[in-house]
């Protein structure tokens, strides 16, 4: 028999703890180390490029010349290879509204917009504005001070109700002479799009009055999408006619703007752009006019189109134009902007 001192037992306890801290940090380091590869091989993996991949867009236009994309060309209607690409709920789709002008009243118009959507429920996602980026950099006296005021509470706006606003760098076309519109807007900001599988613009200032009814516009038919040869509704569509962007001619988009931006070969981007046809029954009438909403509205069935735009007088406020649908839209719109000037006109200098 051995007998062990207490100085003997001490010094056994001791390298006994020591031992087992010293396992246990091994452990631990060494989950660590596993845990630290696979964030390494995650952030190395590359994203997923399908068409199906959902990606937002950033908050900042991607300018062909100032990102180092101007060997990308935009052909309108270009035939690629490609499959038959998905849509309905499959599909990734986003609603537009822009303004190349900071009128405040509009400005409340987009706000009202989006609020609806977010509060009625869509199955349309993403929200976006496009406006000028000049106005990000203008002072309150340039704007206006309702125009200030319309702009602040927009992106406030943009975070309640999950809003993408997008700036467009506009400064090489108006340095080259041109006006600030709608189109040249579009125009040079449809890269912005290429994530989408199709974009739909409604113009402002309107009213939306159902929800579900602009959702069939855009989820209820096969859409156009990328044109593929071999998927007849590409390229002969019953519900969507071809309307080519003339940013050098016009300067109004039309009130309803089917938008579909595509990654082609040879570093080409395709630009496809259609309206709805009116003529088709349940369809045409889905977003309409002042003065056909008034008739719809008047009609026996009590049908009404999903969402009705107005029209601008000379001095750029809204007609009411005896239509039903006015002061509903003039007491919402108010109430996203509370104490606003809504009648406000401004025309900003484009040299500015």
């Amino acid at each position: 028999m051995v007998l062990l001192t207490s100085s003997t037992v001490s010094t056994i306890v001791s390298m006994g703890v020591i031992c087992i801290f010293s396992a246990a940090l091994f452990i631990s380091g060494y989950v660590l180390q596993q845990q630290s590869v696979k964030n390494i091989q995650h952030a190395l993996k590359p994203r997923d490029t399908s068409e199906n991949a959902k990606h937002k867009p950033g908050p900042a236009f991607l300018n062909p010349v100032d990102r180092g994309l101007s060997g990308i060309d935009y052909e309108e209607d270009e035939t690629p290879i490609g499959t038959d690409p998905h849509y309905g709920s499959l599909g990734n789709y986003a609603y537009l509204q822009m303004l190349s002008e900071p009128d405040p009243s509009d400005i409340c118009s987009v706000i009202l917009f989006f609020k609806k959507l977010s509060e009625n429920g869509t199955a349309v996602e993403d929200r976006l504005f496009m406006y000028p980026e000049k106005w990000d950099r203008m002072s309150a006296e340039d704007l206006g001070t309702s125009a200030s005021k319309a702009l602040s509470i927009l992106r406030a706006a943009s975070f309640k109700y999950n809003i993408w606003l997008l700036p467009i760098d506009m400064a090489t076309a108006t340095a080259a002479g041109y006006s600030t519109t709608n189109t040249k807007l579009l125009h040079l900001g449809r890269m912005q799009f290429m994530q989408y599988d199709s974009v739909l613009y409604v113009q402002t200032p309107g009213l939306l009055l159902d929800t579900g009814k602009l959702d069939d516009m855009l989820l209820g038919r096969p859409l156009p999408l990328r044109y593929d040869k071999n998927r007849l509704e590409s390229y002969n569509n019953e519900a969507w006619i071809p309307m080519p962007l003339r940013p050098d001619r016009d300067s109004d988009l039309p009130p309803v703007y089917l938008i579909t931006v595509n990654n082609m070969e040879n570093a080409k981007v395709e630009a496809r752009t259609h309206i709805p046809n009116l003529a088709l029954p349940g369809f045409g009438d889905i977003v309409a006019g002042p003065l056909r909403a008034a008739k719809l509205y008047e009609s026996e069935d009590a049908s009404r189109p999903g969402y009705v735009w107005f029209d601008n007088d000379r001095d750029g406020r809204v007609k009411w134009s005896d239509s039903p649908y006015f002061g509903t839209w003039r007491s919402q719109q108010a109430e996203v902007c509370q104490g606003l000037d809504l009648d406000e006109i401004l025309y900003v200098d484009d040299e500015r």
